[in-house]
């Protein structure tokens, strides 16, 4: 049907802004390899150059929270009967959320910048994240088919292999009682395969669990909608894990070349190892696409840890088989390009050309051998 050949030529180039897992975007396919890469870098303080040079560079201001998120997802697998996949995966997740004042002190600190004098700034920082290798299974469930309208469910699992951790938090207040000095008090409650708070020297532990993937596809006529949920109920249990349960003071201070204050903190409260049950946190993707002739229209809501980000995409097919698409993200305001040809695609999205805070790149390949 006419209908149909739209939908299968018209597939977005990799649709959202989080690094998603859809059973039925693959399973869809009838190919027989599977490779995708996911990368995605969000932050709304600093540029990703400074971001990664230690905070040193320019620095957006904001009244409100300021967020990060990184996540990673590398995906190869395969067709077994042309009935389910099979693959493995490597994932890196974090998400950090901070204060205006905590970011404001980070700024000031790591730039040598004056501080106002007698400022009070009230110190919040929390921090969720992890890393792992699974293996992957997935499936997909027809419920409905006529003419005009397809129903499909795809089911998907992965057993976890976790290597690393980050949980906790750190709030409390500090003081500018000097333009290049500042007191602090500081509480912490933080587990961790790597102490960055600190820098304390741990043993490596690992950890197994789980986690579960659904989603739904409605067709019907030139509309498509779509609910991807990942990690739906997903688990990881360390055994032995270190954590810090913490106050953070200032003391021990010296100074660096230009005059301004340098700590190594002075720390009381416990640090220890336990049990430790890590819940991995929901994400969703909603869309919805219209597709006309050779064009598409699409909208994305894609949601984790109560962070909304929508997008919007417009797409459209030639007569060599290749599609191209704009794409346009609207919380970190990355604008993106993308282009899908036979078995390949590949996707950008950034949110400035020369000094980017925002930055998103997806490859892939489905093929049949």
């Amino acid at each position: 049907m006419i209908t149909m050949s739209i939908f299968s030529t018209l597939e977005p180039v990799m649709a959202g802004s989080l690094t998603l897992f859809n059973p039925i975007e693959i399973l869809n396919k009838n190919n027989n390899f599977y490779f995708n890469t996911q990368t995605l870098i969000l932050n709304d303080a600093f540029s990703l150059k400074g971001l990664f040079n230690d905070f040193h560079g320019n620095f957006t201001e904001q009244k409100s929270d300021y967020t990060a998120i990184g996540n990673m997802r590398y995906d190869i697998g395969t067709y077994m009967n042309n009935s389910f996949y099979i693959g493995y995966a490597y994932r890196k997740e974090a998400m950090i959320k901070t204060s205006s004042d905590t970011m404001q002190l980070v700024n000031h600190v790591s730039n040598d910048l004056a501080l106002p004098i007698g400022k009070k700034y009230q110190i919040d920082l929390n921090i969720e994240g992890f890393e792992t290798h699974s293996v992957v299974l997935a499936t997909l469930l027809p419920l409905y088919h006529s003419d005009d309208l397809d129903i499909t469910l795809g089911l998907s699992a992965e057993a976890l292999y976790g290597i690393q951790t980050q949980n906790g938090y750190a709030s409390g207040e500090a003081e500018a009682i000097a333009s290049d000095d500042y007191d602090f008090t500081w509480n912490s409650h933080y587990l961790y395969t790597n102490n960055y708070l600190y820098d304390l020297d741990v043993p490596q532990v690992t950890s197994y669990g789980y986690t579960t993937h659904v989603a739904l596809r409605i067709k019907y006529n030139h509309f498509l909608f779509n609910i991807v949920a990942n990690d739906l109920v997903g688990k990881l249990y360390w055994k032995n894990l270190p954590y810090s349960d913490v106050v953070l003071s200032s003391g021990n201070k010296h100074y660096d070349a230009n005059g301004y204050v340098v700590y190594t903190p002075v720390i009381s409260g416990f640090e220890g190892n336990s049990k430790y049950v890590q819940t991995l946190p929901n994400k969703w993707r909603i869309s919805g696409q219209y597709s006309f002739n050779n064009n598409s229209a699409k909208f994305d809501i894609d949601m984790v840890n109560k962070i909304v980000l929508p997008s919007i995409e417009y797409a459209h097919t030639y007569k060599n088989d290749v599609t191209v698409s704009l794409n346009y993200e609207m919380y970190f305001y990355m604008f993106g390009a993308g282009m899908r040809y036979k078995y390949y695609y590949f996707n950008i999205q950034s949110n400035s050309l020369i000094e980017p805070s925002a930055m998103k790149l997806d490859f892939g390949i489905h093929y049949k051998f």
